[in-house]
Formats: structure tokens, C-alpha cells, sequence
């Protein structure tokens, strides 16, 4: 298993320069999931040449502007491009308000929408591949949501034992399944055949936040902390009332977290020059790199894990 994370909108409240409002995608095997549905996020899917009929989840962290603009237009792409295949969208309380109903009414295709009311939990996003979403709500100006992003852990089984014991390789599913297989009278239990076991995926994405030691806990150990970081903390005097972080304080909770990458992100349209939010995080957290269009972070489950980080070419 692998994962893809494409960076399309990094930028917060409005298109600036060459940054777009916030949009990301997932990709696990098949399955997508934006993060965010910031304006234009639609040609995310012609840039990185995503299909339109992919299973696709969508979810929105919370309902201002700048992350949900790009939704009923993409909604509205997805059935010019014919797809068939239903969608998923989750989201806070009054989501189902903006996507219009005509929309839904000429789509081939069903969407369903999820409305978050707890201020934390569990959803399932792919049953088959094993893949979940924990949110966790966030410290914003309006209800947001954080998401972590994980598949099940990988289990390799000893096959010279199994070999032994004349388990055979119909049953080897199921004991990994279940946890345990009846053969020939006998009960076996999955513990005492198990020769590795790899960590799933974990990819953790704060959304709009203050920093928030909740979602910093349920990213301990994450792959990925692709982390909003919208003031440089210098610039955070006389700012206190607005309810964003500040690149060093994604970094603190990056290191707090013990996550192998921190990226940056939703960046003020203040700065044009985002080499000082870059400076602040890496004197805390080494691994910081900034989003931008185009970026493109690949994940291999394996051991040891490999992460491998591919910027796009400069603009001309």
C-alpha cells in the first residue's frame, strides 16, 4: 500500500500569486479524498490527471468561504466529466446547506453528505482498503474539524510455521481478519504467527486552528502533519483574537508529535516571501517544508518507511 498527497490550494482566504485557496488529495490505492474544497480546486484534477470516477471522499474542515467555494463547481465538473460512481461528503453541522440542490438533482451519480455534530470520533471511509478518518474538533472562529487519515496496519505472517502447523493458505485471510481460525478441532490464534507487523498509514490535517494539544495527540507518530501556518509568530502581536497558527507553532507540535514530515500551509496573503515562515519552523522542527502547487508527497508502507518528496518544476 502507498499513499499520494497532491498539493493544489495552500493559500487562506483568497487566491494570491500562484496560491489557491485550501485544496488537497489523498490518494490510497484507488481511493481519493480532498481535504478541503477551496475555489478552483477542480483542475486538481486535470493537473495531476486524477479520474473522475475514482471513489472519492470529500472533507471539509469547516464552512468558511475560502474551503468550500470550489465545492458545488467541482460537484458540477465531476458530472460533466460523466462520472457514475457515488461521492461522499463530510463536514460540520449546515453542509448539506451549500451544496445546491440542482446539483443533486441532474448528478448520475448519489451523493451523500455526513454532518459532524460530536466533537470527536471515528468515520469509515473505506471499508474494503481499511481506510478511516479521526476528527477532532478544532479551536476556530467557526465549528472546524481536523482529520487524521489512517489505513490498518500491515501484518506479515511466519509461513514456515503456518507451514507446520498445516494451516492452509485459504485460511490465512481470515486469521488475520479475525484474529484467530478453528482447523481440524483446533483453535489458533493470529499472535502466535505473526512475524511483522508494519504501521498503517497516518496522514493528519489541522485544518484551520489554533494549536491544539487534541489533534497534536492523535497525530503522534504521523507520516505526514500537513499543518496550517498562516502568521509567522512574529507577526502574531496584536493578532491574538484570530484563531490561526503561526509556523512555529506547527512546528512545535510537529516535534510534540514526533511526526516524520511537518508540511505548511494556508499561508497569509501578507507574504510574498515565505522563506520566514520556513526558517521559524526548521529552527524547531527540521522536517518542514512549505505546500505549494504541485507538490506531490508519495508514502510506501514498508519498514523502514520511505517518504519520498517531489516539488514541481519552477514557474516560468
Amino acid at each position: 500500500m502507498s499513499a499520494r498527497v497532491m498539493f493544489w490550494g495552500v493559500s487562506s482566504t483568497r487566491p494570491f500569486k500562484d496560491r489557491l485557496p485550501p485544496c488537497i488529495i489523498v490518494k490510497i490505492n484507488t481511493r481519493l479524498i480532498v481535504l478541503d474544497a477551496g475555489e478552483l480546486c477542480q483542475g486538481a484534477f486535470e493537473y495531476f490527471r486524477l479520474s473522475h470516477n475514482s471513489p472519492l471522499s470529500i472533507l471539509i474542515s469547516h464552512l468558511h468561504g475560502d474551503h468550500v467555494y470550489g465545492l458545488a463547481p467541482l460537484i458540477e465538473s465531476l458530472q460533466l466529466a460523466g462520472r457514475k460512481t457515488p461521492i461522499e461528503v463530510v463536514g460540520p453541522l449546515g453542509l448539506e446547506e451549500i451544496i445546491p440542490l440542482r446539483n443533486i438533482a441532474k448528478a448520475n451519480f448519489t451523493i451523500r453528505v455526513i454532518e459532524l455534530s460530536s466533537p470527536e470520533g471515528v468515520f469509515t471511509i473505506d471499508d474494503k482498503e481499511g481506510i478511516r478518518a479521526v476528527y477532532v474538533q478544532s479551536p476556530h472562529s467557526h465549528v472546524s474539524y481536523s482529520y487524521i487519515i489512517e489505513t490498518k496496519e500491515k501484518i506479515r505472517l511466519n509461513g514456515e510455521k503456518l507451514q507446520r502447523e498445516g494451516i492452509p493458505g485459504r485460511l490465512r485471510r481470515r486469521l488475520i481478519e479475525k484474529g484467530y481460525v478453528r482447523f481440524r478441532g483446533r483453535q489458533y490464534q493470529l499472535e502466535d504467527f505473526i512475524s511483522e507487523k508494519i504501521p498503517g498509514l497516518k496522514i493528519a490535517y489541522s485544518g484551520d486552528t489554533l494549536p491544539n494539544a487534541r489533534f497534536g495527540a492523535k497525530s503522534y507518530r504521523a507520516d505526514l502533519l500537513i499543518h496550517e501556518s498562516t502568521f509567522a509568530f512574529q507577526d502574531r502581536e496584536g493578532r491574538e483574537e484570530v484563531a490561526h497558527s503561526s509556523a512555529s507553532e506547527a512546528a512545535y507540535l510537529a516535534r510534540l508529535a514526533k511526526v516524520n514530515i511537518l508540511v505548511l500551509t494556508h499561508f497569509s496573503t501578507r507574504y510574498t516571501d515565505l522563506s520566514l515562515l520556513l526558517e521559524e519552523a526548521r529552527l524547531i522542527f527540521a522536517r518542514s517544508i512549505l505546500a505549494q502547487k504541485g507538490l506531490i508527497i508519495e508514502i510506501f508502507v514498508k519498514r523502514p518507511r520511505l517518504i519520498r518528496v517531489v516539488f514541481p518544476p519552477p514557474s516560468t
